[in-house]
């Protein structure tokens, strides 16, 4: 009877292959007789086994919470971690990506791009760079290789932007104005490597569009008050967009060929310190037969020149791609690149100098542009 106890008590509540899980099903079906069990020798000879195995397979509530956290089906769960790579000259970093930015993963087994296990899933940044599945979200997969990849507008307000795939390319154009980022982690181990409840995969986001940072400031004689009123206070001429796709296997995006002559608003810091940015966000833009393409900015502007009154002034002037020998490229604005100018006002004119850049991949250039003179004070 003590035997018939300790057996119910032992009865397995492990995962399969367990020892004493194996010896509980030896004993069910086995021509062992547990309550007629008359002969001491005998009880005593099992209630030792028993013991043993205890002894030997039996662990802590540390070690049970080592073990890979798995569904109903016997699938493990898998969670995901994110970072941006910046890359500046002889120097690279990464940082979390940022709370609240939303992106979708999706899940292939190794080397398929054609039918996902897991198809475009919805996950939001939480603290520390760490993704939360939308709707509490959890992904569980077998045991198995698999490949991973994310996409991401960049944004918190929604996931409207992120491109949707088939057949690893994704279904429309991509626009102007989105900073797409993109990882992928392939040949990965589901449960992970060497045990452990660890199936934490990191995704190291690159930026996938190009990035136009203009610094405007003021110069000699001249003294930039602010932006003149309206959305259209500084604006550039942004690629023509035609079958502009991204490939989700490398995030490739496939770049425009040419300019468009009607002009986009650019985004705007207010003016301090006699001094502003503006900034946009572009599909890359290839070469053309070998000359670059130029985009042309206007800047609507309020300055004091000469310590006179407060005016409004315009200025245009021409941004051409730096030289780069990147991908066979000679002059072209590239994808993952932000292009930095500055931009100094002076009483005739605008000079533009030389490139440098502030998080994504260092672009340099000693470019001086041409810009055409103001317009006349009213």
């Amino acid at each position: 009877m003590y035997l018939l106890i300790l057996l119910v008590l032992l009865r397995p509540r492990v995962k399969h292959g367990d020892k004493i899980a194996q010896f509980w099903q030896y004993v069910k079906h086995s021509n062992l007789t547990i309550i007629k069990t008359t002969n001491m020798k005998t009880t005593n000879i099992l209630l030792t086994i028993l013991l043993l195995l205890l002894s030997v397979t039996g662990c802590t509530s540390d070690e049970q919470g080592d073990d890979p956290v798995t569904n109903g089906k016997g699938e493990y769960a898998v969670n995901f971690s994110g970072n941006i790579n910046l890359t500046q000259t002889k120097v690279s970093s990464s940082e979390s990506v940022a709370t609240g930015v939303k992106a979708k993963i999706s899940t292939f087994v190794t080397d398929e791009t054609s039918t996902p296990v897991v198809d475009a899933k919805g996950y939001t940044v939480a603290t520390a760079g760490k993704f939360n599945g939308d709707d509490s979200f959890v992904m569980y997969l077998a045991k198995g290789s698999y490949d991973f990849y994310a996409v991401s507008a960049n944004i918190t307000t929604s996931a409207n932007g992120i491109p949707v795939f088939s057949s690893g390319t994704s279904t429309t154009d991509l626009q102007n104005k989105v900073d797409y980022i993109y990882a992928n982690s392939k040949n990965v181990a589901v449960p992970a490597t060497g045990g452990g409840s660890d199936n934490n995969i990191t995704l190291n986001f690159e930026h996938k569009a190009v990035r136009i940072t203009i610094d405007v400031k003021s110069g000699t004689g001249l003294e930039l008050t602010g932006w003149q009123d309206g959305d259209d206070h500084a604006t550039i001429t942004p690629p023509v967009i035609t079958n502009c796709k991204m490939n989700l296997t490398d995030g490739v995006i496939t770049p425009a060929t040419s300019v468009n002559t009607t002009p986009d608003n650019m985004e705007t810091t207010t003016v301090a310190t006699k001094a502003s940015t503006a900034s946009y966000t572009m599909l890359p833009l290839a070469a053309s037969s070998g000359n670059a393409h130029k985009l042309t900015v206007t800047f609507k502007v309020k300055v004091q020149v000469g310590g006179r009154a407060e005016e409004n002034r315009t200025y245009t002037a021409t941004l051409t791609a730096p030289n780069t020998s990147d991908n066979g490229n000679t002059t072209a604005f590239q994808s993952g690149k932000n292009y930095t100018y500055t931009a100094t006002l002076n009483p005739t004119a605008i000079t533009f100098t030389g490139a440098t850049v502030t998080d994504w991949t260092q672009v340099g250039t000693t470019e001086d542009l041409k810009p055409s003179e103001p317009d006349p004070a009213p």
